[in-house]
């Protein structure tokens, strides 16, 4: 839904008012935003194959944005990755380093990211001591629509930012919840309609539900290796254990009893 959003050409003022209102660009320094293409350069046949969720193309920045859906072991240094994989692209395009764009990420938590009762957080790379931020410095932003969506769904409409109801919107599940965010706003009943035009469509329904089979599918087969692995150490120390009790003469009838072997099995092993 995020990718089909934002990608959304009619739904250009919604991306820009996102991008301002996280980074500090005026809207009118991004009309001419362009999107690029997110799938990034495989470097040699060892390099995994790497898609991002949006790449825009603005004057002189570079600008990433990626939904997390959950939290999980490595889910920030994926997102390092990907910021690498675009500066790194960006200097093999130019022909010296000084006009190099600047890459900026902006990633969406759809959980609750540092506890620290915040909207947007601001990442850059800085001395410990000094506090020098290095020159050049790429920008990593995280939006915590988790803390966002807590603090704002009860609060009437009028009280909410901009930058607020467009986090919300990215949250919404139904309709009506939509619809109250959006209100009288024009670019934001662009988003509740195409939310709602989301939900009823099935093959993009469709494309979800094979992003979430495709988890699952990952998830299947790192639990079968565990449990795999798991299973031949018990298997192990099993016929451990019934080689010491052959040696002990114990009757093979409580060996099975006590080790799940079977009579054949352990038979092999004397």
């Amino acid at each position: 839904m995020f990718k089909a959003i934002m990608l959304d050409n009619a739904n250009k003022d919604y991306l820009i008012g996102i991008i301002s209102n996280v980074t500090g660009i005026k809207k009118e320094d991004l009309n001419d935003i362009k999107v690029q293409n997110v799938e990034h350069i495989v470097d040699n046949k060892k390099d995994k194959k790497m898609r991002s969720d949006i790449i825009v193309n603005i004057g002189n920045n570079i600008i990433n944005l990626e939904m997390n859906k959950d939290y999980y072991d490595g889910l920030f240094l994926k997102n390092d990755a990907y910021m690498h994989k675009i500066s790194s692209s960006l200097y093999k395009e130019d022909e010296d380093y000084i006009d190099v764009k600047k890459v900026i990420q902006i990633n969406f938590n759809n959980f609750d990211s540092f506890k620290k009762n915040k909207e947007i957080y601001k990442f850059i790379y800085m001395e410990e001591d000094t506090n020098i931020i290095l020159p050049e410095n790429p920008i990593k932003y995280y939006i915590d629509l988790e803390y966002i969506y807590n603090t704002c769904y009860n609060k009437p409409v009028e009280f909410l930012s901009e930058f607020e109801r467009y986090c919300l919107l990215l949250k919404a599940e139904t309709r009506k919840f939509a619809k109250k965010i959006a209100g009288d706003d024009n670019i934001m009943k662009k988003i509740e309609k195409r939310i709602e035009e989301l939900n009823e469509d099935e093959n993009i329904l469709g494309l979800y539900d094979a992003e979430e089979e495709a988890r699952k599918v990952w998830n299947t087969r790192l639990k079968y290796e565990v449990n795999k692995a798991v299973n031949k150490a018990e298997k192990n120390e099993q016929i451990k254990i019934a080689k010491n009790m052959l040696n002990e003469n114990i009757d093979i009838s409580i060996i099975m009893k006590c080790t799940n072997l079977t009579k054949e099995e352990i038979e092999e092993l004397k």
